[in-house]
């Protein structure tokens, strides 16, 4: 597909590009605070905080715990998850253990295991006060 030349092609928000990718045959122990998107394809036990995205991929193993805006699991993932947005667990994926977020999506043929507490978002909050 060509852009017309009054067309511009948009810009991945801050938010969308990746900041921190993780590639399939390393692994990190640790603390992981970031502002972006980070991807994770090997291995990871610790605590990841950020304000944004973390993208958990097929072939990740992710033990430990999660606060970010959006939480996108491909993978493997055992430990707890704060999302203030979503969390959305994709096929083949195996998540074992305790999810808190606005909005949870288990896709069919993804596992999980465990507890969820819903939270409520700002939306939420105000429709049910009217």
């Amino acid at each position: 597909m060509q852009l017309k030349p009054t067309e511009k092609a948009k810009q991945p928000s801050p938010a969308s590009r990746v900041t921190v990718l993780l590639e399939k045959d390393c692994h990190l122990e640790g603390r992981l605070k970031f502002e972006g998107t980070a991807r994770i394809d090997g291995g990871f036990t610790g605590e990841i905080d950020t304000p944004d995205t973390l993208i958990v991929g097929r072939q990740a193993r992710v033990q430990g715990e999660v606060t970010a805006s959006v939480v996108i699991i491909s993978g493997h993932f055992q430990g707890k998850i704060c999302a203030r947005k979503r969390v959305e667990i994709c096929a083949p994926a195996l998540v074992k253990g305790t999810i808190e977020s606005a909005v949870l999506q288990v896709e069919e043929g993804a596992v999980f295991e465990g507890e969820s507490k819903m939270l409520r978002t700002l939306e939420n909050a105000q429709e049910t006060r009217h």
